[in-house]
């Protein structure tokens, strides 16, 4: 092997680690919320429909300004990823300090705006760096932030039994700090440009970048995979399943902290897992394919998981099934998007992919907050399952079985 090669091939993995990281403590502060939130509930007389409209409004919010990485094409991955967690730091030092609910829904929504690089800005730059493995890496990105989703059930539990839901807060203070550390120092990335060439090298001109742009988003196979984003949002993992998955369990079926714990860290391990396994598969096999089973299985599931009952070991094993397939979802269709996408686009494009996704389907953190209020946690779960099945009808109307037989037409349309 090529000396130089094989040092390129360190600095990738140890780009992968680092955003990886970062990645894990944006996931700490969602899940944590999840965890708190029944807690949070009595402490400050509030009730789902509630938090789930003020969680939405954040999500929002967040999701929209991820817009932002059209326009900062040419800003430095290690600025913003730093500002991202910076800001994540500050939410969770203010939820820990909160007075009232306003004030905690406050601290998550200054995390949910400067946590807006991580997809966009971070996706796209390991896209390019392995595009060889395109599935394989971006399933690893995702794994790497449902790690630190696994790390809340291990830590908050035990820390809200014993000295309560802020210090558990402060706890996550702890870990957020750590992840400013690490980019600083140890993402390779110029702190004055952008340290993705393939963004940048072959960038056009101004007028010409926008007209691309947005001719690539008029294509049926990029409008239909934001719209499934946007209709699974309903049932993926951080933001619904990692939000109301917890209350379920606490609300529904009154267990214990510990009992919370004993579900919930299968179902996060099968978030680490699930991510990497299926885009291994999805490498080796037809990305759409993958996608459209996974949706499908998830499907499953999340209907399963209310119908177990209450036994511990069924609901951890079904929860597994959960980790892998919804948390799966994201990482799977951003592969799919990614075959469609001409050179030159992607940051600006995956911009789009999770503003319009995600802004979108934040409004489904309020519906199912609506609907655990109103109708209960069954049915929630079950309009859950629903948005997988139509988001998979939807990839199968507007993809093509292989992206790379239409990516040709589409790079020459654009």
């Amino acid at each position: 092997m090529n000396p130089s090669t094989h040092h390129d091939d360190r600095n990738r993995v140890r780009d992968l680690m680092v955003l990886g990281w970062s990645h894990a403590g944006q996931h700490a502060y969602v899940a944590s919320l999840g965890i708190a939130i029944p807690y949070v509930l009595v402490a400050f007389h509030t009730n789902y429909a509630t938090v789930g409209i003020m969680l939405s409004v954040a999500a929002i919010i967040g999701s929209g300004l991820q817009a932002l990485s059209m326009i900062v094409r040419r800003t430095s991955i290690r600025v913003l990823i730093t500002i991202q967690n910076v800001g994540s730091l500050i939410g969770a030092v203010i939820a820990a300090l909160a007075p009232g609910i306003s004030v905690f829904m406050a601290g998550r929504l200054i995390q949910s705006g400067s946590g807006w690089p991580q997809h966009p800005v971070g996706g796209a730059y390991l896209a390019n760096r392995y595009a060889s493995t395109r599935a394989t890496t971006l399933s690893w990105h995702v794994t790497a932030g449902n790690l630190g989703t696994l790390l809340a059930p291990v830590i908050m539990p035990s820390i809200i039994v014993a000295y309560g839901w802020r210090a558990a807060f402060w706890a996550l203070s702890i870990l957020l700090a750590t992840t400013i550390v690490v980019v600083v120092f140890w993402l390779p990335s110029p702190w004055h440009r952008l340290a993705a060439p393939n963004d940048t090298t072959t960038a056009p001109i101004e007028a010409s970048f926008w007209r691309r742009l947005g001719t690539l988003t008029r294509q049926r196979p990029i409008f239909a995979l934001l719209l499934a984003g946007a209709i699974a949002a309903g049932g993926q993992g951080i933001g619904i399943v990692g939000v109301y998955t917890p209350g379920y369990l606490h609300s529904s079926l009154h267990l214990s902290a510990l009992a919370l714990t004993a579900v919930l860290t299968p179902l996060y391990a099968g978030a680490v897992v699930g991510p990497i396994l299926m885009g291994s598969i999805a490498d080796r096999t037809n990305h759409r394919a993958i996608l459209v089973a996974n949706y499908g299985l998830g499907a499953l599931a999340l209907v399963l998981f209310v119908l177990i009952g209450h036994g511990l070991v069924g609901l951890a094993l079904v929860g597994i099934a959960i980790g892998i397939f919804s948390y799966s979802e994201l990482s799977l269709r951003q592969t799919v998007f990614a075959d469609y996408l001409p050179p030159g686009l992607s940051r600006a494009a995956f911009g789009i992919f999770f503003t319009v996704s995600q802004s979108i389907g934040a409004v489904w953190i309020a519906v199912i907050g609506i609907v655990v209020t109103d109708a209960g946690f069954r049915i929630a779960f079950a309009v859950m399952a629903t948005t997988f099945v139509v988001a998979a009808l939807v990839v199968l109307w507007g993809t093509h079985p292989r992206a790379s037989a239409l990516r040709t037409n589409l790079q020459h349309d654009t």
